[in-house]
């Protein structure tokens, strides 16, 4: 587990300094962790682990098509599962989420930005409503017709509200590994 630790601060340092993660901070993370498993499990058991890497950008697409999350992070998360497998992935994956909010919330409270970011959640809501209002009234919709606009755009709103959320990650892990659940 270490080695995930090492990897994680890894991604986390590249993430504050550049805004992105580096893929060879991922692809070394991967290799590793399947490596460690190849190694516990052999070729019978690998298979769980590829699983457990494909699984989170498969589950967590959706928030970066909405720009909600950003690709390094997801990519981080799959990392995440090439060590721990499924189950363990995903509960850091609820626990990341559950430290962004909180992240979130003190920056919010920092920078006395809540009314606007809740304004903005507002009108980005009606917006997509508004978007997608034919495609609700018509009944059937298939996931092709659904008009989706991304919630941030770096163009138009730069860093405000912008955390870094592979700090969320690193402390998600962390809180598993130390409560071990």
């Amino acid at each position: 587990m270490y080695c995930l630790l090492i990897i994680t601060l890894l991604a986390v340092f590249h993430d504050l300094k550049s805004y992105k993660i580096k893929n060879y901070i991922i692809i070394i993370g991967i290799t590793t962790g399947l490596s460690f498993n190849f190694i516990e499990v052999g070729f019978q058991g690998i298979y769980y682990y590829l699983f457990a890497i494909i699984l989170p950008v498969i589950v967590l697409f959706p928030l970066f098509l909405i720009k909600g999350l950003g690709a390094g992070d997801i990519k981080l998360f799959s990392v995440v599962g090439s060590f721990l497998g499924i189950s363990h992935c995903f509960k850091v994956i609820i626990f990341s989420f559950l430290v962004g909010g909180f992240l979130s919330l003190i920056y919010l409270i920092k920078t006395k930005g809540f009314s606007k970011r809740f304004n903005y959640l507002i009108s980005y809501v009606s917006r997509m409503k508004g978007k997608n209002q034919d495609l609700i009234s018509g009944g059937k919709v298939t996931i092709k017709e659904v008009k989706l606009s991304p919630y941030y755009d770096k163009d138009i709103h730069g860093r405000e509200g912008v955390i870094h959320f592979s700090l969320a990650i690193l402390f998600g892990l962390i809180i598993f590994l130390f409560i071990k659940i």
